[in-house]
């Protein structure tokens, strides 16, 4: 027989209607039996609340009532300015409120048009399946111009809750925790979406606003079954001290299943007491996992940092307790994600103590050791070393074991200062490509057209090293050379094919397949010559390749101007491996698709982006 009475068991979400349900009553603090007057809930149903202090996400509270639309629609005006009325009365239009944005297309997003002529399903069926972890600098920005772009949703039948959930979750999936909580200060109350409130909450546990989170979680818990909110009421219990229901909240969970998360219950044990230790194993960490270390006083477990998502990697990356090895590292690869500026990671390389007999040995150290501390110790030394020689040679020391043991372009960006305060001379034409590659790979094409002006005013016999490198950064800078000052000669290329061949490189062909693929995508004529020589090669490739309805998809989406949903495809199309790993022929469909809807400097960073992953 259940102890609920009659009118009480109704209240009971229907997942609690078991032997448990005491349990949760019990975690909520409030009373297990009937009592006079107006029912319990098992969370107070909160007075009607203002926009700014409702929580996205949570079920509508009593009486609410929905905003007014921001825009009225010219066409439903009544009454002309021109006839002298000082108020304009007609029809408010209904405004969307998943058009909302952080960018307009004057702070480099998208048009509020981006959308037009696509349909509402389709896109909230893919935005899901948006690559977030790319490791693709280009990727990322297209990514969060996607997202963060204010602009009027597609036409059709939404199949979710709404398109700013989606955005908000892809957003939070990749890293950008600032950007997030900016764009939910945006969120409208009429927004009934649980992505928006696990988005929120997500962001004030990383940002150590406990409080916040707490009296997040309690308003979801209400009508929200998702184990995650139990959990993270669970913490709430312990963190205030209340061990007798953060047991309880143990006990149902625990009855539920649990879901193997260990970690989370080791983590409960120590915040209540039990234990001192930290778990010595942290697989995949969550917003919440992370809280409670910071709460216990605990460290990051080593393990946390290879399979962490962008936001966590940042995370650890600013967290007080967390290594300094396990910071550092957590820093790189948070950073390469596009979740941690270049400064940051600069300034953390600047505070790790070096001494001076390892800033003395760093040329052995360089070749001897592997790690972020020795990343931090070439960073120092590139800073303060005052000649051009040495210090170009600690750049290219730190560049070149980048990319052996990967992270070229954050070794580029993080460099890119000291890059510059380094002149462009002939005796330092041996360095002149890595510098110039390093440049461009941090987006300072500029910088890098200023090394090769240099070599190609000192291209000779007496300087062999400058030859060497115009071969090396013609390609590169021709691919950038978006206001045509370097001009167009195919004859460039065909000598540029013949130097390839003298170097006698194995991958040759390979190499300048990308190339003419490249060139070819932002609109170059290529000699049929050309594609005919690399017939010699191998005639079929092995490649990441997207569905071939992906690749029609994107060409449909293209020819017909659809500039959001040609963004968004050619993001699918790439993939988590991004341009690194695309094969030619999709890096040629995304290129073009691209420039043809009138992102050609977008489209040509991304050729820019595939050649210096395949080795160019």
């Amino acid at each position: 027989m259940s102890v609920f009475p009659a009118d009480r068991m109704s209240l009971v979400p229907s997942r609690c209607r078991s032997s448990f349900g005491v349990l949760l009553i019990a975690l909520l603090g409030l009373p297990a039996h009937a009592q006079v007057g107006p029912p319990i809930k098992l969370i107070p149903v909160p007075e009607v609340q203002q926009r700014d202090s409702a929580v996205p996400g949570a079920p509508p509270t009593t009486g609410q009532v929905d905003e007014p639309a921001a825009r009225a629609d010219p066409a439903s005006r009544t009454r002309s300015i021109e006839q002298g009325e000082n108020v304009v009365v007609g029809r408010v239009a209904s405004i969307d409120p998943s058009s909302v944005g952080l960018l307009t297309e004057e702070d480099g997003g998208f048009s509020s048009d981006m959308w037009a002529g696509s349909d509402r399903a389709f896109v909230e069926a893919l935005m899901p399946r948006l690559p977030v972890q790319t490791l693709s600098p280009v990727m990322q920005d297209l990514t969060r111009r996607l997202l963060l772009s204010e602009a009027r949703v597609p036409a059709g039948t939404p199949i979710a809750p709404s398109l700013l959930g989606l955005r908000v979750e892809r957003l939070s999936a990749s890293g950008q925790t600032d950007l997030v909580r900016n764009l939910l200060r945006l969120a409208s109350s009429r927004i009934q979406d649980t992505a928006l409130a696990r988005a929120e909450v997500d962001s004030m546990l990383l940002s150590g606003n406990h409080a916040g989170a707490c009296t997040s979680i309690e308003a979801l818990l209400r009508d929200n079954d998702d184990p995650y909110w139990l959990k993270g009421l669970t913490f709430c219990k312990a963190l205030n001290g209340e061990s007798a229901a953060a047991q309880l909240g143990v006990s149902l969970l625990q009855e539920e299943g649990g879901d193997g998360d260990d970690a989370f219950f080791e983590l409960v044990a120590s915040l209540v007491g039990e234990l001192k230790s930290a778990p010595s194993s942290l697989i995949d960490p969550s917003p919440l996992h992370l809280a409670m270390l910071r709460a216990a006083r605990l460290n990051v477990p080593d393990d946390a940092v290879p399979g962490a998502r962008p936001a966590i990697l940042r995370s650890i990356a600013t967290s007080p307790n967390a290594p300094l090895t396990t910071r550092l590292l957590a820093a790189e690869r948070a950073e390469a994600a596009g979740a941690l500026s270049p400064d940051a990671l600069a300034a953390m390389y600047a505070s790790v103590e070096v001494t001076p007999e390892d800033r003395l040995g760093w040329q052995t150290l360089a070749v001897e050791e592997a790690g972020p501390r020795v990343n931090a110790l070439l960073y120092q030394v590139a800073s303060i070393e005052a000649d051009p020689q040495t210090k170009a040679r600690a750049v290219i020391v730190a560049l070149s074991r980048a990319r052996v043991a990967g992270g070229f372009n954050t070794t580029a960006r993080v460099m890119r200062d000291i890059c510059n305060s380094i002149e462009p001379s002939p005796d330092l034409a041996w360095a002149a490509s890595e510098i110039g590659r390093a440049l461009l790979a941090a987006g300072d094409v500029a910088s890098a057209r200023r090394w090769f002006d240099m070599l190609y005013q000192n291209a000779s016999h007496e300087t062999p090293d400058a030859a060497i490198a115009i071969l090396d950064l013609w390609p590169l800078i021709q691919l950038m050379d978006i206001d045509g000052s370097l001009g167009w000669n195919a004859d460039a290329l065909t000598s540029w094919w013949v130097g390839e061949q003298a170097r006698s490189r194995d991958n040759a062909f390979e190499r300048a397949a990308v190339v003419l693929t490249l060139m070819d995508a932002v609109g170059y004529d290529i000699p049929e010559t050309l594609w005919r020589e690399l017939l010699q090669s191998s005639l079929t490739v092995t490649a990441y390749l997207p569905s071939v309805q992906l690749r029609q998809a994107l060409e449909i989406a293209s020819a017909n101007d659809r500039v959001g949903e040609t963004v968004l495809l050619s993001l699918l199309a790439l993939g988590e491996v991004g341009p690194a790993g695309a094969n030619p022929t999709t890096l040629h469909a995304v290129v073009s698709a691209l420039t043809g809807v009138g992102l050609e400097m977008d489209a040509r960073k991304l050729a820019l982006e595939s050649a210096l992953a395949k080795g160019l």
